[in-house]
């Protein structure tokens, strides 16, 4: 990329306009020994045709030229977008202050009179390049600016196109899933549909409570239901015994995380891999122990740890053929002895904390 020949000087770039040839070459001379690079013109049409294709850092203007005058390739000038801060400095025999009234309206920077004084004049060309450096460095910041706006826009209009491309898949998964689901209900067991709505229920407010966005936890809540889906894989003389189970028996329902894991992994939907995930793990431990993998801690993830304790409030606060619903007290008192070993401390705390909006969606989905 070529650089404007302006950049090209330490000092700046200085179009003088004078019909007198005598006097450009003079301040030509004294320009080009400061540093500057100099272009000329003899009237005011030909200071516009170069200023109109070349960078300038300030004009040098005569007022008296054949054509048009000073005061006019000034105005000209102020038209131009590329020059509204370009310096233009009228150097003049004519020192009426209507004249400078007059130029000052027509956008003149400063005046210098002739003949003129070479130490003043390179002291005023310096003000007035150090303006235009001033006013090009503002552009370039207007410039920067704008490019950081339109980054930031272009990475909204892909955020929200992401945003839309999850909101159609998460359409497409609920179909899946009612699909998955419609097959596990071929099987039997004692859990009820308000059950299965509670327990998604009690997911959702605690993805809520624990800061989690809302696509999180719709997911969790669309996905937890499927929590037990394993149970199909389990003989019914095992699923549906009114006892309790022999240690060989609990051995094999145990086995249902892993089935359970097994019937939703692999899916494309990510709805689907979620609910493969709390199926896995909502039967791990915090402190160990649990199952199919003793995971402990933050190692198991947290829509598993979520699972884990909205299924077992909803299952001790639920009536059973073979058991009695637990009084909230009693429930509640159990998490709290379970949190830390069995259930996520803090996950814990947060669902206790919100005892009034989960007793409010037991009421909603009640047996």
């Amino acid at each position: 990329m070529s650089l404007p020949l302006s950049s090209l000087s330490s000092a700046g770039r200085i179009l003088l306009v004078d019909d007198d040839a005598q006097v450009r070459r003079v301040m030509e001379r004294l320009l080009i020994s400061e540093g500057y690079d100099v272009l000329q013109a003899g009237d005011g049409e030909a200071a516009l045709l170069i200023a109109a294709t070349e960078p300038i850092d300030t004009v040098v203007l005569d007022m008296g030229m054949p054509g048009l005058s000073g005061l006019d390739v000034c105005r000209r000038l102020r038209a131009d977008p590329k020059h509204e801060h370009t310096p233009v400095v009228f150097v003049t025999g004519l020192d009426d202050r209507g004249f400078r009234r007059e130029a000052l309206q027509a956008g003149a920077t400063d005046f210098l009179g002739k003949p003129f004084d070479e130490v003043e004049l390179l002291a005023r060309l310096r003000n007035s390049i150090r303006v235009k450096l001033y006013f090009d460095g503002l552009d370039r910041e207007r410039s920067a600016l704008r490019g950081a706006v339109e980054q930031h826009l272009g990475e909204l209009e892909a955020a929200t196109a992401r945003l839309e491309r999850l909101q159609r898949e998460l359409a497409v998964a609920r179909h899946e899933t009612i699909d998955r689901l419609a097959r596990a209900a071929e099987y039997r067991d004692d859990e009820t549909a308000a059950h299965l709505h509670r327990m998604s229920a009690y997911c959702h407010l605690l993805g809520q409570k624990v800061g989690l966005d809302e696509y999180a936890c719709e997911m969790l809540r669309i996905a937890s239901p499927m929590h037990d889906v394993g149970k199909i894989g389990i003989p019914d003389q095992i699923l549906l015994k009114p006892g309790r189970l022999s240690s060989d028996e609990y051995t094999i329902m145990k086995e249902h995380a892993e089935i359970g894991f097994r019937i939703l992994s692999g899916s494309e939907s990510e709805l689907v891999r979620f609910a493969a995930s709390i199926a896995h793990t909502h039967h791990e431990q915090w402190a160990g122990g649990g199952y199919p993998r003793g995971l402990q801690g933050e190692d198991i993830p947290l829509e598993g740890r979520i699972a884990a304790i909205a299924d077992v409030f909803d299952a001790l606060t639920s009536a059973r053929p073979y058991k009695q619903a637990w009084p909230i007290a009693d429930a509640v008192a159990h998490l709290e002895a379970g949190s830390g070993k069995h259930f996520d401390p803090n996950l814990t705390a947060l669902f206790v904390r919100s005892m009034d909006d989960v007793l409010a969606i037991r009421e909603r989905f009640h047996d």
